[in-house]
């Protein structure tokens, strides 16, 4: 088109200048050879079509499966008998702590079959508990023997405000209580005796109840590992393999293989579906006073025990976070209140355990009590107040962690007939309980019950309960219960008598090392002796601060002469932090 453009263009002008000439005659006018321009065109490269978001997400994932076919035959042959795959493309995500109130579920009672009818007929019960509907109680009260416990179990959770259970995966003599794929498992044939016949199935019914599921794994207490592999058991000095009490060998909590074929054990249940691996007997045998001296520990390398469980913790926590679980840790009740695993020497302190968990959870059955804990002769008589008075204790070592679990006790829903003096555990006596840790700010618990029969009506708040704000108000006292003056008064106290371990937790976390053995050299290198003490008053300053009057004397002994430093009505300064008025000591004091 453009060639035949320009070739009329030049034909009119030769037709111009012919007429031209015509017209002029014989006058000569200079004309320019017009240049015919040629324009080519440059040849175009066929694009390829745009890919579709679809297309684009299917490349993605099929480059993705390839690296991770590569990484898991890495990962087998690195990991050997204890190799458990990964979680599967596409379910990665991140844990996230869940305020669980659950119940204990044994592997044969999980291992149960569910009707779900059978499950609305006790929902439908506990629903008509709620709204005192006699008539409604008295009609459905005839069906319900031909429901089992499970059935009784998700019902509860379904219609209360439990939210949670924690299932057995591998119990008290080692046994996992379903088919496992981990070679280790197979070679020590620990899933010989199955109770849960199809894990999935249970999971999927869980969920579709939303029902939290805990994995419960009994760690160090393991007959079944220790006569198959008794290298890894606790061991005699003499020879041979260490038993306890009742006749029972237990595995090596120094043993990194031991830690491995546990944690292989809480990816495969991750894998299965459980949201939170809880490790139970996460510690060395009782009576400890009875066997240090005649056994050993290979791999000890003279590292004390709570540091051990503190570390196999801690590897635990993050190996598992890859499996999107949480992980929690049962320990003995009285290390509330213990300090430095003294004297039970089981590996269990509460500064070593809680920065290394997602929760930590005291087994505080008042039945487990001895004579005049918490001020009560027989503590088992005593749920609410022997709850509360742990769960104080609690708090205050949580308030001296940085980055603490979640307090998740284990409450006593079992008559204790063996002690004397003992009381009948019903659902007010188990409600009792809750309500002395939720006062307190505590909102998550279990509930042990080794028959795994429950009451609903414990797990129903009362009116009073709906319409109470929590944790209790307590005006100028913190949730151990103290004013300000009352927590000066304690602190100088344990400073006059040597009590570091007070002092450490009235401390804020600001003014200390997290490490308590600095923070004892700190305080015993100062030359500074307190001699004479007194606290006159406090001012509130705000909800979380106080300013409170002290006289005071201390004693310099880093010279021969003796030199005081005294201040009459100094003030000192008091902030409440993690619910506990802590103590802000002043440079020069």
């Amino acid at each position: 088109m453009k060639r035949r453009f320009l070739t009329l263009v030049l034909l009119l002008s030769v037709v111009q200048m012919l007429s031209s000439c015509t017209f002029n005659g014989n006058k000569t006018t200079d004309i320019e050879d017009p240049i015919e321009t040629t324009v080519i065109e440059e040849p175009t490269t066929p694009t390829e079509p745009e890919l579709s978001e679809e297309e684009k997400a299917r490349i993605a994932l099929e480059k993705a499966l390839k690296e991770r076919e590569a990484l898991e035959l890495i990962r087998r042959e690195e990991l050997g008998e204890f190799y458990v795959p990964l979680p599967a493309i596409g379910e990665e995500g991140e844990a996230i702590r869940f305020s669980a109130k659950g119940l204990f579920v044994t592997g044969s009672t999980a291992g149960k079959p569910v009707d779900r009818e059978k499950v609305q007929i006790y929902i439908d019960y506990i629903d008509a508990l709620k709204n005192n509907e006699t008539a409604t109680i008295n009609r459905l009260s005839s069906q319900l023997s031909d429901l089992n416990t499970l059935e009784k179990i998700i019902a509860i959770a379904a219609a209360t405000e439990i939210n949670a259970v924690v299932i057995d995966v591998k119990d008290d003599s080692g046994l996992l209580t379903y088919e496992s794929s981990i070679e280790l498992v197979k070679e020590v044939e620990a899933d010989r005796y199955p109770r849960i016949y199809d894990v999935k199935e249970l999971m999927a019914i869980l969920e579709e109840y939303d029902i939290y599921p805990i994995a419960r794994i009994v760690t160090f207490k393991d007959k079944n590992f220790a006569y198959a592999m008794p290298e890894h058991s606790i061991q005699l000095s003499s020879g041979g393999v260490w038993h306890d009490y009742s006749g029972t060998p237990w595995v090596n909590p120094f043993d990194k293989y031991i830690w491995d074929y546990n944690i292989a054990i809480a990816q495969e249940a991750a894998l299965m579906g459980f949201k939170e691996i809880q490790f139970d007997y996460v510690r060395f045998p009782d009576n400890a006073v009875a066997y240090n001296a005649i056994t050993t520990f290979p791999g000890r390398d003279g590292k004390a025990k709570d540091v051990a469980i503190g570390e196999f913790l801690e590897y635990s926590q993050e190996i598992l976070k890859e499996y999107n679980v949480t992980t929690a840790a049962d320990v003995f009740g009285l290390i509330t209140r213990t300090w430095a695993d003294k004297p039970e020497d089981i590996g269990q302190t509460w500064l070593e355990i809680s920065p290394h968990t997602d929760a930590i959870c005291p087994m505080v059955y008042p039945s487990h009590y001895g004579a005049n804990w918490y001020g009560f002769e027989v503590p088992d008589a005593h749920p609410y107040g022997v709850v509360r008075g742990s769960m104080m204790e609690a708090i205050e070592k949580n308030g001296a962690i940085t980055n603490p679990a979640d307090i998740r006790p284990w409450l006593q829903d079992f008559t204790a007939t063996w002690v004397q003096g003992y009381i009948y555990y019903g659902y007010n006596e188990v409600r009792q309980q809750i309500i002395a840790a939720k006062e307190l700010g505590i909102d998550g618990y279990m509930i042990w019950n080794p028959s795994n029969v429950y009451d609903p009506r414990a797990y129903l708040p009362s009116e009073k309960e709906k319409t109470t704000s929590y944790p209790l108000d307590t005006g100028e006292k913190d949730l151990m219960g103290r004013t300000p003056s009352e927590a000066m008064l304690l602190y100088f106290r344990s400073e006059r008598n040597g009590i570091y371990s007070k002092m450490f937790l009235l401390t804020p976390l600001a003014e200390r090392s997290d490490d308590f053995d600095e923070f004892y050299s700190q305080m015993t290198s100062d030359n500074l002796e307190l001699i004479d003490y007194d606290v006159n008053s406090h001012t509130m300053v705000s909800e979380s601060e106080a300013l409170v009057s002290v006289n005071y004397k201390y004693r310099n002994t880093e010279n021969d002469e003796p030199s005081f430093i005294a201040s009459i009505d100094t003030p000192w300064r008091v902030i409440k932090e993690k619910g506990v008025w802590k103590i802000v000591r002043e440079n020069g004091q």
